[in-house]
């Protein structure tokens, strides 16, 4: 119990004290930070409902998506722990929501079998959240690294951060691919690909729409902040941090 509670008042400690930038991306007010981190952690809790819940009605593969869901929500905090760095609050608040709208709605509330363009819906938005939680962390470290916005910066992290979120979104289809092919038999079990190359592809362009939405969208509002706040200090000070993580190695 002692160990137990060790370990507990450093995760405690970090989640309130630790992380290096304490503001959040519209306001550089600590309080305002401390209490969107308050109800980010309080919200995060959310994604629990299914998990908790499927015991009554336990369906194996529903249940690990659910836990990966879970996983997913809680990586923001696990990636601040292990690097050092920061993922802006809001994008946080993105994160949990955009999650929950796949665990708890699609799959708990069963919205993917009551509305067929749901799916659709999700891939679009989820590649605008990649974008969201990928830009600062790709734009912070090509600042810290090139010191200066050189020409065509913006061109740079365009295509930097797009890849990335692509890629990921491959990786997820992969993801599906082999989910179905080995739980397609399980009773009550849900073909996330309905064996569909249409499925597939209609995937992907959600994917792609998202993420260019994404980026211009997260590149004019850090044109707009600029214009009253050193934004390119603040995601510096992100990128800082990445780099400091990458050379410990």
């Amino acid at each position: 119990m002692k160990k137990a509670k060790i370990e507990f008042d450093k995760i405690h400690h970090f989640l309130v004290r630790d992380p290096l930038v304490k503001e959040t991306l519209f306001t550089s007010s600590s309080k305002f930070y401390s209490v969107l981190r308050a109800v980010n952690l309080f919200f995060s809790f959310v994604v629990f409902i299914p998990i908790i819940g499927s015991f009554r009605d336990f369906n194996l593969p529903h249940f690990l998506g659910y836990l990966l869901s879970a996983f997913g929500v809680y990586l923001t905090w696990v990636f601040e722990w292990v690097t050092k760095s920061t993922i802006l609050e809001e994008i946080r608040t993105v994160t949990i929501i955009q999650i929950s709208l796949h665990s708890v709605f699609g799959m708990w509330y069963h919205f993917y079998d009551y509305f067929k363009i749901y799916d659709f819906i999700l891939h679009i938005t989820g590649g605008i959240w990649l974008s969201f939680l990928i830009y600062p962390l790709v734009m912070g470290s090509e600042l810290i690294w090139a010191k200066m916005k050189m020409p065509f910066f913006f061109l740079k992290i365009f295509v930097v951060t797009f890849s990335i979120v692509m890629t990921l979104g491959v990786f997820w289809e992969i993801g599906e691919f082999i989910s179905d092919l080995i739980f397609r038999d399980y009773p009550g079990y849900r073909m996330a690909q309905e064996e569909s190359l249409f499925d597939t592809m209609t995937d992907f362009i959600g994917n792609l729409i998202g993420s260019i939405a994404g980026i211009f969208i997260f590149w004019n509002t850090l044109k707009k902040l600029n214009k009253t706040r050193d934004m390119d200090s603040l995601l510096e000070r992100i990128g800082s941090a990445l780099r400091d993580y990458v050379n410990s190695f």
